[in-house]
């Protein structure tokens, strides 16, 4: 009887841990789903927010679009005067630097072109350098400063006017024994125009 009893036991005892084993294989493999559903949610996830940080540093990097640089170039127009030392006169046409501006790796340039005759000013260019400082009778080498963007009026300057315009140059500072140089130049005329800068207006640029 005992043994009858003992064999019954066992017996119960194998089916239990068959279903168990069963049951636990079923949970193992209805897991395996949604492992790879959140392993693949994860990813996304990691991939939305790389996407964010490459925004992040493509405006750290100084993306400026055309918009932007419309309406910092807006403010700097209407700000008042910033630099008083830095112009120049041939004539009775003067080109003062107003002020200099930077955001992101930027620089923005205030120019302001007077007209005090009463013939229009029809200018040809205006350009940006990096030059060698040197004696006026030495021909100093010269680095072009392409601009990124250009607002205002900078083809005419009419007879008693004046004129402000906004240039914008990728960022820069001057090394040992450079200058800037700002030139106007007159077209089919001689009434140019030439500025000059060291590192001081450069270091102290006015965030917008």
């Amino acid at each position: 009887m005992k043994l009858f009893f003992a064999l019954l036991a066992g017996g119960i005892l194998l089916h239990l841990t068959t279903d168990t084993c069963a049951q636990g294989g079923k949970f193992s493999l209805s897991a395996g789903p949604r492992t790879d559903q959140l392993f693949s949610t994860v990813i996304r996830s990691s991939a939305f927010m790389s996407s964010d940080s490459l925004s992040d540093v493509e405006k750290r990097a100084g993306k400026v679009g055309e918009e932007a640089m419309k309406i910092c170039c807006e403010k700097v127009k209407n700000d008042k005067r910033r630099i008083w030392y830095v112009s120049t006169r041939n004539g009775r046409m003067i080109m003062q630097l107003m002020g200099i501006y930077t955001r992101e790796t930027l620089l923005f340039f205030h120019l302001s072109l007077s007209n005090r005759s009463y013939l229009d000013y029809d200018m040809d260019s205006i350009r940006f350098f990096i030059a060698d400082k040197g004696g006026k009778d030495v021909s100093p080498k010269r680095t072009e400063l392409v601009p990124v963007y250009v607002y205002g009026n900078t083809q005419r300057i009419r007879g008693k006017s004046r004129e402000p315009s906004v240039i914008a140059l990728r960022r820069f500072t001057l090394p040992p024994g450079k200058r800037l140089l700002i030139e106007a130049r007159e077209k089919n005329g001689g009434r140019h125009l030439q500025l000059q800068a060291d590192n001081g207006p450069l270091v102290r640029a006015r965030l917008i």
